[in-house]
């Protein structure tokens, strides 16, 4: 697999680009997202501090969050604690996905495994409000869920750090012993081949 090419983003070469233009184009969700000591709303609107309420609370029923912050007597102006104390991994999680939804001019979107404190109920219906988003981003996701396979437009597989394959689900299922070993082991991933 050799390089070839440019690598452009809306149709500005990368090159061109300095480290504090990458800070405005990307969005970034780890697997364990900062929780600022500070309200639910603030902590939403971190990326984008002068959103009006009605885009927080648009952002937040998005993530998945509006039932949770609904039981809270304060709503948005519920205090959390820093790193997340008194919410759970799967509502910290929310929360750095509402940051991200809620910044629309965020071109490059990092999910790394950002629904893995979730059960997979709650990770069924959030993928399907979060698909329909993906449309005019470039999502970048690294995860062992197989289901997000059918919504992936190219696949990159690495086997012990380095990459070994890249194609379309589909391909990859057709032809990549590897790929087909790791959706067996991970056990499933009809989705691929369809």
């Amino acid at each position: 697999m050799t390089p070839a090419g440019d690598l452009d983003l809306n149709g500005v070469l990368l090159d061109t680009f300095n480290q504090a233009d990458w800070q405005q184009q990307v969005s970034y969700i780890p697997q364990a997202p900062y929780i600022f000591a500070d309200t639910i709303g603030a902590n939403l609107s971190f990326y984008h501090p002068n959103a009006t309420s009605e885009q927080i609370q648009q952002a937040a029923k998005l993530a998945g969050l509006a039932p949770f912050i609904a039981a809270l007597p304060k709503g948005l102006d519920t205090n959390i604690g820093a790193g997340g104390r008194g919410i759970s991994g799967g509502q910290a999680q929310r929360i750095a996905l509402g940051r991200t939804l809620l910044d629309a001019k965020r071109a490059v979107w990092l999910f790394d495994e950002p629904t893995a404190h979730l059960d997979i109920e709650t990770e069924l219906a959030l993928k399907q409000t979060m698909t329909p988003l993906f449309e005019h981003h470039l999502v970048i996701m690294a995860t062992h869920r197989l289901h997000w396979l059918s919504v992936m437009d190219l696949v990159l597989v690495m086997d012990h750090g380095h990459l070994v394959d890249v194609g379309t689900p589909q391909a990859l299922a057709q032809h990549s012993q590897i790929f087909q070993t790791l959706v067996q082991t991970l056990g499933g991933g009809s989705d691929a081949k369809e």
